[in-house]
């Protein structure tokens, strides 16, 4: 089957072009036919020559119809044009056996004559046998086969044919008479006769109007009602009207049955022109193409040495963009795994310093002026400084306790300026540039100072003659920076989504110096843990190791960027934050105000019982009792069953299948008023603690954070009861 069926005019619909050309035709020969029926039965000369000549034409003709026809059938396969083709092949071989049979053609009496009715009977089965083939065309015309059976079809008509020729010819005298002929008389026409010309006359009419009902009407269906129209005149002229042989109406019906035979095989012959002109088209189409297709292939040949260098580059590129990333995401996985360690044990570190920072506060609040008073500050500042390193391992390891806020950076400009003078020298000068559209970004503002204080401290370091700090901030739509192909070695940054999905809005924070710039081999490793570059007792190699917590910890990156002989520059690349900065102006109770006053009684929750001393001691320092449980199921059982308390101080992680952050829940369920203050040396679930609206404290604390922490503690309930009695 072919794919493009739409090309035969068998099953094209015909168009109003079309069929207004089929009705002009059948006008003009409906005119001749009405202009010959008053004149059918003039005598003229006959034409010996004409008989042979016309049924070979029509011999012909309908054996290349037949051959088209049988040529689209096996394409489409539509059982119709089966019917057809065996129509126009029938009435081609009936047509060759009548002209056999013509009396004084060949032979005085005709070749395959049998008697003096068998040319007429000839002519009638011819007649006949073309409209019941066209009838089954009009009725079966849609229904598909295989397109095979073509030979089993010419079989059948070969052998209708001979049938046919053997009936009329061995069988003659079986056959009733249709022509009476007398000598010197015209034929005379019986009653059979006039019966079988009406039967085949009706057939014809039937055919004519099965094709006229057809629903779709293909340009084949137009010009076949032409041709039956043309049959018709050919039986009404030859066979009806006219009265002898050579008469006019003989010969104008004979002229009718040649249209009849060249109708279809005009149109089919038409339609192969086109047919023949498109596949010519599309040959040359084809060609062009070829011929621009081996244009474009000499060209690219002729450029392929140059593309593959150009391929080889941009691989090269993106090989060592790989790498690049490969090996930032390797390091990231390895400070990732250095934090994760880090963090497991501040916990527990910091319960030690609490202890000790603690004890020896007391120690030094109550001894007397000398050595020994100056040996237990000694302690507490050997604790706080502890203290700040788990601080920086927690940053590190993204572990510290945060308190988020929106920042806009132009408003604490000069606050920040000042802020980081301080850390430096005198021969630094230090350079703020913040443009006015800076977008704000959210972290820890505590933590973010921290950062900027540690990243001036190692440019102060690095610029031992003096120098220029330069801080500045810019937006980086999409993750991109203004600077990103800035000359130097690169570690960090910003990673791509594995699933390609934008990178969003960033501010990168920035801090330059004009040092002597870092090696790209000790550049791989600044940002490790304890790695440093200075003498030994001048650094913890914490303060780079912070500044990547920290931008981890915020959802951002860290990145360093140094020149041999150029300076360094560290960047804090923060996720944009949408909502606009608000400016918060907290006003705190004094320590002696009548909230803030150091009495009361304390419920402490501790499991560690040297912590809890030491958190006892403290709250001693500052006023306060304390009567301490070592788990949550026993602080509320004793609140429960009754027990006074001004405060509840308790650790949030505790074993006992109650942590202290489920303690704080229900405590405020049942005792809203009763104030609550959860402390913590490990920040995992601080962030949970603070979207609850609890507060917090972290370990180690003195007795100033620890009555400070108090003092908000007791400000938020009593805000609470406040709203509920309103």
């Amino acid at each position: 089957m072919v794919q493009d069926r739409g090309i035969f005019l068998s099953i094209m619909p015909a168009s109003a072009a079309e069929r207004r050309l089929a009705l002009i035709i059948l006008g003009v020969s409906l005119g001749v036919f009405a202009l010959c029926v008053p004149f059918a039965k003039t005598a003229l000369k006959p034409i010996d020559a004409f008989i042979p000549a016309y049924e070979s034409a029509v011999t012909i003709n309908d054996l290349i119809t037949t051959a088209l026809l049988f040529g689209q059938f096996t394409l489409l396969g539509k059982r119709g044009l089966k019917f057809l083709a065996c129509g126009y092949l029938f009435t081609s071989l009936m047509a060759l056996g009548h002209l056999l049979s013509f009396p004084g053609l060949l032979t005085p009496t005709g070749l395959l004559s049998g008697g003096t009715q068998t040319t007429v009977w000839l002519y009638m089965f011819w007649h006949g046998g073309f409209p019941l083939m066209v009838l089954a065309y009009a009725l079966k015309g849609d229904a598909e086969t295989g397109g095979s059976g073509v030979p089993q079809a010419v079989g059948a008509v070969l052998a209708a044919v001979l049938a046919i020729i053997a009936l009329t010819t061995l069988g003659h005298g079986l056959m009733p008479v249709l022509l009476e002929i007398t000598e010197g008389a015209p034929p005379n026409y019986t009653t059979a006769y006039r019966v079988v010309v009406g039967i085949i006359a009706g057939l014809s009419l039937l055919a004519l109007l099965a094709l006229w009902r057809r629903k779709a009407r293909s340009v084949l269906d137009i010009w076949l009602m032409v041709t039956m129209c043309a049959w018709v005149f050919d039986i009404a002229l030859s066979a009806m009207l006219n009265q002898r042989r050579f008469d006019l109406g003989f010969y104008a019906g004979r002229i009718y049955g040649l249209m009849a035979a060249s109708f279809i095989l005009l149109v089919l012959l038409l339609e192969t022109r086109a047919l023949f002109a498109r596949l010519a088209g599309s040959l040359e189409r084809r060609n062009a193409a070829l011929r621009e297709s081996q244009e474009r292939l000499r060209q690219l040949n002729e450029t392929l040495e140059q593309r593959v260098e150009d391929r080889s580059r941009a691989l090269e590129a993106e090989v060592a963009e790989r790498q690049r990333i490969h090996e930032s995401m390797r390091e990231t996985q390895k400070l990732e795994a250095i934090g994760q360690m880090a963090g497991g044990i501040a916990h527990d570190f910091n319960n030690l310093l609490t202890v000790v920072m603690g004890n020896a506060g007391f120690l030094e609040d109550r001894l007397v002026p000398g050595p020994e008073r100056q040996a237990a500050g000694t302690i507490v500042r050997a604790a706080e400084r502890g203290a700040r390193l788990v601080r920086q391992i927690l940053a590190f390891s993204r572990r510290q306790a945060v308190k988020p806020e929106v920042i806009a950076l132009n408003e604490r400009a000069t606050e920040l300026v000042d802020m980081l003078r301080r850390s430096t020298r005198g021969d630094i000068r230090i350079v703020a540039d913040f443009p006015a559209d800076l977008w704000p970004f959210e972290c820890d503002a505590a933590e973010l100072e921290l950062a900027l204080m540690n990243l001036c401290v190692n440019a102060r370091d690095a610029m031992p003659s003096g120098g220029l700090v330069r801080v500045h901030a810019c937006n980086c739509p999409d993750g991109i920076a203004p600077d990103a192909a800035a000359p130097g070695n690169r570690v960090g940054g910003l990673v791509p989504n594995a699933d390609g999905a934008p990178l969003g809005d960033h501010v990168r924070l920035s801090v330059t110096d004009t040092g002597t710039g870092i090696e790209a081999e000790v550049l791989a490793k600044v940002f490790e843990p304890f790695f440093t570059t200075k003498e030994v007792g001048k650094g913890t190699g914490l303060g780079l190791s912070q500044v990547y917590g920290f931008a981890q910890q915020a959802r951002g990156a860290a990145e360093i960027m140094s020149a041999i002989g150029v300076g360094t520059t560290v960047s804090i690349i923060l996720p944009r934050c949408t909502v606009a900065a608000e400016t918060e102006a907290t006003e705190r109770q004094a320590a002696n105000d009548p909230v803030a006053a150091g009495t009361g009684m304390v419920l402490l929750v501790e499991d560690d019982e040297d912590v809890a001393i030491a958190a006892m001691t403290i709250l001693g320092m500052i006023g306060y009792k304390a009567q301490h449980v070592p788990n949550a199921g026993t602080a509320l059982a004793l609140l429960i069953g009754g027990g006074r308390f001004d405060l509840m101080l308790s650790d949030i992680v505790m074993p006992g299948g109650m942590s202290g952050f489920e303690l704080a829940q229900k405590v405020r369920q049942h005792f809203p008023w009763l104030p609550i203050l959860l402390s913590t040396g490990y920040a995992k679930p601080a962030a949970e603690v603070h979207q609850a609206g609890f507060e917090i404290i972290a370990k180690p604390y003195n007795a100033a954070s620890l009555l400070d922490a108090i003092i908000r503690a007791r400000q938020s309930a009593a805000a609470g009861t406040n709203a509920e009695t309103a």
